[in-house]
């Protein structure tokens, strides 16, 4: 097989030849490099570019193996990390000017990880300045471009993730998500993206997090892919008080599964309220698919997500506490939408912030007593397919919204609850736009049933109209 034709395959695929040894890691590493500097003045998606030291990575795991030393499946995959995941040594931005020049001494919990499985880092991914959107149009760095429609955004905050993945330069990319930040590129970028259950996976060394609902996780090609990731970084972690010190079931385990006897859960109400008529075609036809793999199909009732805004508060009060030292200090090396976004935070009263956290609390009662009632729910990942990288407002049935910038949550408005109760979601392809723009439907779970949801989403996968499609570069 030539080395250009080893990026087309899966993690799943590619892992059983590198540990034959009929498959170089170098040749794979070569290949995604090439990729990567060929694509990045059309993609942006790197900070950072670790040529040198990939190759060096690579060719060392290349003697573990010829010396059968085989790490396991991640032994030689060629990733990505985010630029807000620290990696020791290497130059984290979080894509902003004010930590342009700050380098770790010590690796994220999940990139030790990660490493320690044989994983190849490729590269310092691009971002929303300090994770705090979701369009990745970087005031700094650049934007990033959406490999399916090169004047569209890849979503964010993990938009150079996301677009890495589906062009087939990295086999996975780590990114972080508060609002959506994994699978709103997921959606957009036509590729699977995972926020597991709060406290599955070690936050330490993700750099200017809140401290309510931040996650570390995947975004891959396949749900097989999104497995194999998780089963690596997922674990309790002594050093990280967010982590939970529940056993790690193999998620391979489940995969292929009939589905036959499950409850799939619709909402009725929020999730499908404000909704663009081509995304909801999509998801209930994916509905439907579920129903012909032998899924039962229930309306829902979450009344409390009227109130969800309300959460906003908490996360305002997260934002000025977590700048704080920076604004002080560089806050003229601030992109705007940052700073705008940021010092509203300070008008937050206590009695709004403990509100907000009523609230919360309200919302996660209300969703543990319908995952009583169904085994997962079903929405739309987003309420649209991915809008221009220009676009400051967009039209959905008649209404105006914001895409970027003060008063922007619309985008995220489908998979920042999920933050909020800190439920297991991935968002797999279902379909396309009318001009070709990958649509992504949710699935939910009960915390840390992220194997019910691989089973569900990788049964799912089989019957997508997405499966097989790529985008064409």
């Amino acid at each position: 097989m030539p080395d250009e034709a080893l990026l087309d395959l899966t993690i799943s695929e590619l892992a059983p030849r590198i540990a034959s040894g009929e498959v170089s890691p170098v040749a794979v590493t070569e290949a995604a490099l090439a990729r990567a500097e060929r694509l990045q003045p059309v993609l942006n998606s790197f900070i950072t570019l670790l040529s040198e030291r990939a190759l060096a990575r690579a060719r060392e795991l290349e003697a573990e193996v010829a010396d059968g030393k085989y790490r396991g499946p991640l032994h030689g995959i060629p990733i990505g990390i985010k630029d807000n995941i620290a990696t020791r040594g290497i130059r984290t931005t979080v894509g902003s000017l004010v930590l342009s020049d700050n380098i770790p001494d010590e690796d994220a919990q999940v990139v030790a990880l990660c490493e320690e499985a044989g994983a190849i880092i490729l590269g310092k991914e691009n971002l929303e300045e300090f994770a705090a959107g979701a369009t990745s149009n970087n005031p700094h760095y650049g934007a990033v471009h959406n490999p399916w429609g090169l004047d569209h955004i890849p979503g964010g905050s993990s938009g150079g993730g996301g677009a890495n993945v589906a062009a087939g330069i990295t086999f996975a990319s780590l990114g972080t998500d508060l609002g959506g930040s994994v699978r709103l590129p997921g959606t957009f970028c036509g590729v699977v993206g995972l926020k597991q259950t709060f406290g599955r996976v070690s936050q330490r060394g993700l750099l200017v997090t809140s401290f309510n609902g931040d996650h570390i996780g995947p975004m891959t090609r396949s749900v097989a892919d999104s497995a194999l990731v998780l089963q690596a970084i997922a674990g309790y972690d002594a050093l990280d008080p967010s982590t939970v010190p529940v056993p790690v079931p193999d998620y391979l385990e489940g995969l292929g599964s009939s589905l036959a006897g499950l409850k799939a859960g619709v909402p009725s109400n929020y999730f499908f309220d404000e909704v663009d008529p081509e995304v909801e075609t999509s998801v209930r036809n994916a509905i439907a698919a579920l129903q012909e793999l032998g899924v039962e199909v229930v309306e829902v009732s979450l009344p409390s997500m009227q109130y969800v805004g309300a959460l906003r508060a908490a996360s305002l009060s997260d934002g000025i506490v977590t700048h704080e030292p920076y604004l002080a200090s560089a806050r003229d090396k601030y992109g705007p939408n940052v700073v705008n976004r940021t010092m509203a935070g300070q008008f937050v009263l206590g009695r709004d912030y403990s509100r907000a956290m009523k609230v919360q609390r309200i919302i996660k009662e209300e969703y543990a007593r319908v995952l009583q009632e169904v085994d997962f729910l079903v929405t739309p990942t987003a309420p649209i397919p991915a809008p221009r990288i220009d676009a400051v407002d967009i039209d959905v049935n008649g209404e105006t919204h914001r895409v970027r910038g003060p008063g922007s949550g619309f985008i995220s408005r489908n998979t920042s609850p999920m933050n909020g109760n800190g439920l297991p979601a991935i968002t797999v392809p279902c379909g396309f736009s009318g001009n070709g723009l990958p649509i992504g439907v949710q699935f939910i779970g009960s915390p840390f049933e992220e194997g019910l949801l691989f089973q569900v989403a990788s049964s799912y996968e089989q019957v997508s109209p997405s499966k097989g499609v790529k985008p064409d570069l």
